[in-house]
């Protein structure tokens, strides 16, 4: 129907009048909250290979093409599409191209359709007033790591005891990424630099995947994610994900390199054991701090 360019927010913004009073809407699926500036024609929807909705909303109870936000100066309408699903305002299922003109405070909701996946129904909360959208900024930020912006080490584990089974990652790897020598970089430069390659690499990391939530900040200075694909694929892009790091620091002045360890999914049995595929990740990971760093291994059994 329409397309347009749009803004997620992750990192901390300045909170001006101005962009207090854009319609915003939050999205909220399980401890995790991602915030989509409204303009002009917006399509709502579950991303999938080749195709990137301008807000996407992830799950399987959600349909690539959910509906559409169109937006003209404040005034929000939502046009609800055919969908497997579909979408409650106000306690009621719409019915396919409804047209809703939306108030502060309106909330949309898409049902999971399954008893067993209730908490996985997604939000949607629509903002105008700054008492609103600042409520809403303080409850993301809370959901976030404070420094980098990513997901958090509790909303990446819900999210991947939720996706791990979905055909999106029938094929996937856990990686482990450690910033090498940020001791050094902190002695050397200061804290304030410390903290700038961190947020570097959290930076090229958004850019790597297509869902914010493939990725968090697991603490200090290591970063967990996982890659949909093959083994062999997905080392293609973690090898371009370290040199894009090592080309960008380089040219902010301060040389960063990064360690990545991953394992195959199907290392495992069960591939929602979070815990059992770090350690492999991490058994590859050390392989590489080992052997010098700066470099990428594959967890392989002995």
């Amino acid at each position: 129907m329409c397309g347009s360019d749009t803004e997620i927010i992750i990192e901390s913004r300045a909170e001006d009048d101005e962009a207090l009073k854009r319609p915003t809407l939050f999205v909220c699926q399980e401890r995790t909250i991602s915030e989509y500036r409204l303009q002009g024609c917006q399509h709502l929807g579950r991303p999938a290979e080749g195709t990137l909705p301008d807000i996407p909303v992830y799950g399987k109870f959600v349909s690539r093409d959910h509906g559409v936000f169109d937006t003209q100066g404040e005034d929000v309408v939502y046009t609800a599409l055919q969908t497997t699903n579909g979408i409650k305002y106000r306690g009621k299922l719409l019915e396919p191209w409804s047209r809703i003109h939306l108030k502060d405070g309106d909330e949309l909701i898409i049902p999971s359709g399954n008893e067993e996946e209730d908490g996985q129904s997604a939000i949607l909360v629509y903002a105008t007033s700054p008492s609103r959208i600042r409520m809403w900024r303080d409850l993301e930020e809370a959901s976030r790591d404070k420094l980098t912006g990513l997901c958090g080490r509790e909303g990446f584990m819900i999210w991947w005891s939720q996706n791990y089974r979905k055909k999106d990652y029938e094929e996937a790897i856990l990686f482990i990424m450690d910033v090498d020598d940020v001791k050094q970089i902190n002695d050397k430069w200061g804290h304030n630099a410390g903290d700038s390659t961190l947020r570097l690499v959290s930076d090229q990391l958004t850019r790597m995947v297509r869902y914010e939530n493939q990725v968090c900040r697991w603490g200090g200075d290591e970063f967990v994610g996982v890659i949909p694909g093959t083994p062999e694929k997905a080392e293609v892009r973690l090898r371009a994900l370290s040199h894009r790091i090592k080309e960008t620091s380089i040219k902010s002045g301060i040389p960063v390199t990064v360690s990545i360890g991953y394992v195959d999914k199907h290392a495992l049995k069960s591939a929602k054991d979070m815990g059992a595929m770090l350690e492999l990740a991490d058994q590859a990971l050390y392989k590489v701090k080992a052997s010098g760093k700066g470099g990428i291994a594959a967890y392989a059994a002995e």
